[in-house]
């Protein structure tokens, strides 16, 4: 059963009722499950560009910004902590006065806690266990918010290594292993036309940028709206431009000097490689005939097939004990 299906258990069986006119706002929207929701009155909040792109064709209405108001908010849980609790105070703000806010989550996203600690500070009206998580709702009863110091999370800060970071993005507390082992390989070795596929929050490609004067433009292409937002605040170099897109899907054949990548190699716990074997096609087909691809990978994940159908020459030109850097040449 999905969390989407999990929601609709306390709607099917009446413990949640819908409300009867205004928005109903859904936090981290999923791709399915809200056919019994008025499309009209449905509100889709995501940042994810894949998702996000889903939800617009599917006829939702669909934004990366927070509305104000609503007649009822949802929240659908991530793996980050922080930006869990964020949504729901952002929710709780947003929702009317004695409307409904819910809260739907996995285990793994860390629903049991986050009911634990709410029903500390609000009153909790019910709660339903399926599909290895819950779903929890409450009544907004004041207009004070009792999570309050929970929103800031998502407003973009200062990390330990002085770059801007929020709740949720990849590596936010600081500078990530990989893209530290990859950014001294690609020092002066990049000229052109550059693109970072899976960019995040723009340390690599800031790294890429003052290493290699001869870079024309660097396209940072990320799915994830918030790290692009803080790339832009990260960066201050006109030759940077600023890409929302799934950095799987290829819009410019054939058309960059250089390709740099620390890819996703995961959605949930286990590792799945095939988000960074994706990421090795679409940058096979972005590259010119005499394209270099740099990437770095954790040292147990197999690209090696993936790599050689996609590219002539496949070098691993540094390794240490947990990553391994790849220059890869001659697109196919």
């Amino acid at each position: 059963m999905s969390t989407v299906n999990r929601l609709t258990l306390p709607f099917d069986e009446g413990a949640i009722a819908l409300p009867d006119s205004g928005q109903i706002v859904v936090l981290r929207a999923k791709t399915e499950g809200y056919g019994d929701f008025p499309r009209d009155r449905l509100t889709c909040v995501q940042g994810f560009y894949p998702t996000h792109q889903f939800l617009e064709a599917s006829g939702y209405q669909t934004t990366t910004e927070y509305p104000d108001t609503a007649a009822m908010a949802i929240v659908h849980l991530t793996k980050a902590k922080d930006e869990n609790r964020a949504l729901l105070a952002l929710a709780y703000d947003a929702v009317a006065q004695g409307g409904t806010l819910v809260v739907d989550g996995a285990k793994t996203e860390g629903i049991e806690s986050l009911l634990k600690t709410v029903k500390k500070l609000h009153p909790v009206d019910g709660q339903l266990s399926k599909a290895h998580g819950k779903v929890f709702w409450l009544t907004k009863s004041a207009p004070a918010n009792p999570f309050s110091d929970w929103a800031a999370a998502l407003t973009p800060a200062p990390n330990k290594d002085g770059f801007m970071t929020a709740a949720g993005v990849f590596s936010a507390d600081g500078i990530d292993q990989g893209s530290a082992e990859l950014a001294p390989v690609i020092a002066g070795k990049l000229k052109g036309r550059v693109a970072d596929l899976g960019a995040g929050w723009g340390w690599l490609a800031q790294q890429a940028l003052s290493s290699n004067p001869e870079i024309e433009s660097l396209d940072l292409i990320e799915a994830e709206h918030l790290a692009l937002n803080c790339a832009k605040l990260n960066l201050n170099d006109p030759r940077a431009r600023f890409v929302w897109d799934d950095a799987r899907e290829v819009h410019a054949k054939r058309s960059y000097d250089a390709v740099i990548s620390n890819p996703p190699f995961h959605t949930g716990r286990k590792a799945e490689p095939a988000l960074g074997r994706a990421f090795i096609a679409a940058a096979r087909d972005m590259l010119k005939p005499a394209g270099h691809l740099y990437l770095v990978a954790n040292r147990q994940l197999a690209y090696e097939a993936t790599l050689n159908e996609c590219f002539g020459r496949v070098d691993v030109v540094n390794q240490s004990s947990r990553y391994k850097i790849i220059h890869a040449r001659k697109p196919k």
